[in-house]
């Protein structure tokens, strides 16, 4: 395993192991799990405190799939660092199921919770451009992750990488607010307040590869940029007058 790493660093190819990998990824999917439970816990906390636990089914079922998947994915790294990739591949068969559910739902439940909220804000409207363009920029990661398996550095990263794209609904109810309070309003503000915590974990994943192979992996340079693109867009329509005007259509408001 370090030969060929020393290897492709002479050649000029992007070593493909390295003797902390297996951290790398388990600390990565620590790191999703602590912010998606911390997250949607803190929520959850407050939500109880004023009575407000009253959800459309589409949410717990859209809970449920998201949770299921992130299992999935303790569940699939746990099993590669313990060598057991019979059952890691037969278990990946979950994820071509998991990851068009998610696809599908995460954008039919921002539409019904809008539609059975009695008087939404317009900023409520507006947020649903975020939450799609999150669906779009993680989905099509991950979509990419599963159609590489035969190539396990590209593979893992992909997954990874859209599972980071997915996290910004659990930095979002821990940092928004105190980022609101320093930044405003704007477009700049509302990327940083609203992405910040993803995007720290993307440069994160970057820099592991800096650090131990001194190059970036081409999976990672390319989703990065597909990710961050879909969050500039979900800044722009948030605040485009044409959006708010065609999600207030759409949900009936």
């Amino acid at each position: 395993m370090q030969g060929n790493g020393t290897a492709s660093t002479i050649t000029g190819r992007f070593p493909p192991f390295h003797r902390w990998d297996r951290s790398f990824f388990l600390g990565a999917t620590l790191a999703i799990w602590t912010v998606l439970v911390a997250g949607f816990g803190y929520d959850l906390v407050t939500r109880a405190r004023l009575g407000m636990l009253d959800f459309p089914w589409i949410v717990h079922l859209h809970a449920l799939v998201y949770t299921g998947w992130i299992v999935l994915l303790a569940m699939q790294v746990g099993l590669v660092r313990t060598r057991r990739l019979a059952l890691h591949r037969r278990l990946g068969r979950l994820g071509a199921l998991l990851i068009p559910a998610m696809i599908v739902l995460g954008p039919a439940t921002a539409i019904v919770v809008r539609v059975t909220a009695p008087h939404p804000v317009w900023q409520e409207l507006a947020f649903m451009g975020t939450q799609f363009a999150n669906v779009l920029g993680a989905g099509a990661v991950l979509i990419a992750g599963l159609l590489t398996v035969r190539h396990p550095s590209t593979h893992k990263r992909l997954m990874i990488m859209g599972t980071i794209g997915l996290t910004e609904p659990g930095f979002g109810r821990l940092l928004y607010p105190t980022l609101y309070a320093w930044f405003g309003e704007g477009y700049l503000p509302y990327y940083l307040e609203t992405y910040a915590g993803t995007l720290v974990l993307v440069l994160a994943a970057g820099g592991y590869d800096l650090a131990t192979r001194h190059r970036l992996h081409p999976a990672w340079a390319l989703s990065a940029v597909w990710i961050v693109a879909n969050q500039c867009l979900g800044t722009w329509l948030f605040y485009e007058p044409w959006w708010l005007r065609w999600m207030a259509a759409l949900t009936g408001h």
